[in-house]
């Protein structure tokens, strides 16, 4: 499935697809990572197929942080295929950028054509509250490297993709649009991928605040520009678990994403059967 695209030059999703094919044949029309606290977003919604521990999976660390179970279920979820992360392993883990790509890659060579990241975030922005989803717009990249570096096209050429609409506006759009509708709180933003594991300095906050960024987190970037270059739509939904100004600890994050789970969930329900297919051209 990756015919004429760029990849870093390993053979890390096709043998990752071979364990997943031995249980189940079932094709993906929609990758899936749930971030710190979400596993329980889908709840009982989604209909399991095939699990897999990532320890199971070729390339796969063991998800290393509370509140990442580090499983793989390929299933259903409102009548659509899907590849289910619940959780993700990081950058600050001590693993290379090459690691958390793996998610989009997997999910890309399952079959899915649209990634769909969530994660928990730290709020930058006065008046944005706990507890707002926040729909992304763009990002900043400001891990120090990118998740792109070494990956090449198959005639040799670096992976140079256009990157002016990462998160696909037409999802983004409808995601805000269908918020609206279950009465969920959600707004666009900008967001702001920090390396941690330390949380952000009150000069740092000062500087993404200047910078644009709306709220900031530590992963979803190494996995949404591999999702791009792939050719896949990237939807990015943020769980706002500590407003600007509010003293932040891991512990908090996961209870505030918890809590905020089931409106994630309900977004999700709602949402998927209404994704536009894949870009064209791909």
């Amino acid at each position: 499935m990756t015919s004429g695209l760029p990849s870093p030059g390993d053979d890390l999703p096709a043998r990752c697809a071979q364990v997943v094919r031995a249980r189940t044949d079932l094709l993906s029309s929609v990758g899936l990572v749930l971030g710190s606290g979400l596993g329980p977003a889908i709840g009982d919604e989604l209909e399991i197929e095939g699990s897999f521990a990532f320890t199971e999976l070729p390339g796969f660390p063991p998800s290393g942080v509370p509140g990442h179970a580090g499983t793989l279920s390929l299933g259903r979820l409102a009548g659509v295929a899907v590849a289910a992360f619940s959780g993700r392993v990081h950058y600050y883990e001590g693993h290379g950028m090459d690691v958390p790509a793996l998610l989009p890659r997997l999910a890309h060579e399952l079959g899915a054509s649209t990634m769909v990241l969530t994660a928990a975030v730290g709020g930058l922005q006065p008046g944005v509250e706990a507890g707002t989803v926040v729909i992304l717009r763009d990002h900043l990249n400001l891990m120090g490297v990118s998740p792109l570096r070494a990956w090449r096209y198959p005639d040799g050429m670096p992976a140079f993709i256009n990157t002016e609409e990462v998160y696909d506006r037409e999802i983004g759009d409808l995601a805000v649009e269908r918020a609206d509708a279950l009465g969920i709180h959600a707004v666009h933003g900008v967001y702001a991928a920090m390396s941690g594991p330390a949380y952000e300095t009150p000069i740092e906050v000062g500087m993404l605040q200047r910078l644009g960024a709306t709220v900031v987190g530590m992963s979803m970037v190494p996995e949404a520009l591999p999702a791009l270059a792939l050719g896949m739509r990237v939807l990015g939904i943020c769980s706002l678990t500590n407003a600007f100004g509010e003293h932040v600890t891991h512990e908090e994050v996961v209870r505030v994403s918890n809590e905020t789970a089931l409106a994630v969930g309900r977004l999700l329900v709602d949402l998927l059967p209404r994704l536009p297919g894949p870009k064209a051209g791909t």
